[in-house]
């Protein structure tokens, strides 16, 4: 088969698929007419990350016997999902795989948060000796109730790291059938927002997701609340947000996601003294690149032997028969 895979990838495959043809495109590739002319011929796809322009079917709609697509990171949202499934070309991504990073990111924010550790940081580089910050003072995580949106690989992870903390800990998902961690209840969804000293989110952006957090739900929120948000950007209403945080509805947020990426040099969020923004670093570790670029070949060989790949986010189409890999049907 034809494999079309990020450059990214080059050490990692050169011993393997033997039996096949590869081609790698640049990490760095910013022209999408440039890709779509690599990937004429491609049979399956490995993409490390989103690329810094929208996935539009002219990526694709040339290669005509393209039939599966693997990406590491655990979103499928930058995907046309709906071209790509009506066609018949499967799609996985690496979900899980980096749960342990972002779980330590949104711990990391939370404390922070509350701590107000980089602004005695900062006073330490100026030269100065300050234990009393003006402000906000510093809070302890220890005994405050922490609300978990969403209670996949990452949030489970976030929720008993959180209880081991000391912190009561209060869980909130469509589907309730999931194991809970000991320790942690479930809520309803209004009970959580309103009664959480910190509201940490971990939903995958489906329609009904978007904006589920907005003016309503930081009006519920106590004064005191750290929002952390390392999901993803477009769950939240930013503009409301920004309201919250100015008028200090809300004590402060953590973010590592944006409705927009990259974010604007002159956004009000990376200049508002209650903010902490990463740019949406939460997945990266050495040892998280390692498994997932491990994880993408894995399952690319898995999809060469004529095995069905794992964590696809269309698997539907191999019941509905429109699947072009037909060898996958057996």
């Amino acid at each position: 088969m034809n494999i079309v895979l990020d450059e990214a990838y080059r050490n990692a495959s050169c011993n393997r698929f033997v039996e096949h043809q590869i081609r790698y495109f640049p990490s760095s590739i910013t022209d999408p007419a440039l890709l779509a002319e690599i990937l004429i011929d491609a049979e399956v796809i490995g993409f490390r990350r989103v690329l810094p322009f929208p996935f539009e079917p002219t990526l694709v709609e040339r290669a005509e016997n393209l039939k599966f697509i693997q990406r590491s990171g655990s979103g499928a949202d930058w995907f046309d999902l709906h071209y790509l499934t009506e066609n018949g070309i499967l799609v996985a991504v690496n979900s899980g795989v980096n749960a342990p990073s972002v779980a330590e990111h949104a711990i990391t924010l939370a404390l922070l948060s509350l701590r107000r550790t980089l602004d005695f940081i900062d006073t330490m580089n100026d030269g100065q000796w300050v234990r009393d910050l003006p402000g906000e003072p510093p809070m302890i995580l220890n005994g405050k109730t922490v609300g978990v949106l969403g209670l996949g690989a990452i949030g489970s992870r976030v929720a008993k790291a959180m209880i081991g903390l000391g912190a009561k800990v209060i869980c909130w998902q469509p589907n309730t059938s999931v194991d809970l961690p000991g320790g942690a209840a479930w809520k309803d969804f209004d009970t959580l927002i309103a009664s959480s000293d910190v509201v940490t989110l971990h939903v995958p952006l489906l329609s009904e997701t978007i904006s589920m957090i907005g003016e309503r739900e930081f009006g519920m929120m106590k004064p005191n609340t750290v929002f952390i948000n390392t999901s993803r950007g477009q769950v939240v209403d930013q503009s409301a947000l920004i309201e919250a945080l100015k008028s200090r509805r809300i004590r402060a947020a953590g973010l590592d996601v944006f409705e927009d990426e990259p974010l604007a040099p002159d956004h009000p969020l990376r200049h508002m003294q209650n903010v902490i923004t990463t740019p949406h670093v939460g997945g990266a570790g050495v040892e998280i690149a390692e498994r997932q670029v491990e994880s993408t070949l894995d399952n690319i060989d898995l999809f060469l032997s004529g095995k069905c790949p794992e964590r696809l986010v269309n698997p539907e189409i191999l019941k509905n028969g429109r699947v072009r890999a037909k060898n996958l049907l057996r």
